[in-house]
């Protein structure tokens, strides 16, 4: 509603699924975690950014995805 949270993953190959980001020849939560690791990264230079971070892992409806949102707290699942 608000425009400050997002559900991202990365797909370089534009197939619809996240990419294999970790070089391991699997899609699964640990691609998720490098994504999760990053948006922490940022939160870390830019602190007014600080909000949430979920990690979600694929299931049968969805690939995995990072969950992030500036909800002015740290808040992690």
């Amino acid at each position: 509603m608000y425009g400050d949270a997002m559900d991202f993953y990365i797909d370089n190959d534009r197939d619809g699924r996240m990419d294999d980001l970790t070089g391991d020849q699997s899609v699964d939560v640990e691609d998720a975690r490098l994504l999760s690791r990053m948006a922490e990264e940022v939160e870390r230079k830019h602190p007014g950014l600080v909000g949430g971070i979920g990690v979600y892992r694929p299931t049968g409806a969805h690939q995995g995805f990072v969950h992030v949102d500036t909800r002015g707290y740290p808040a992690r699942w």
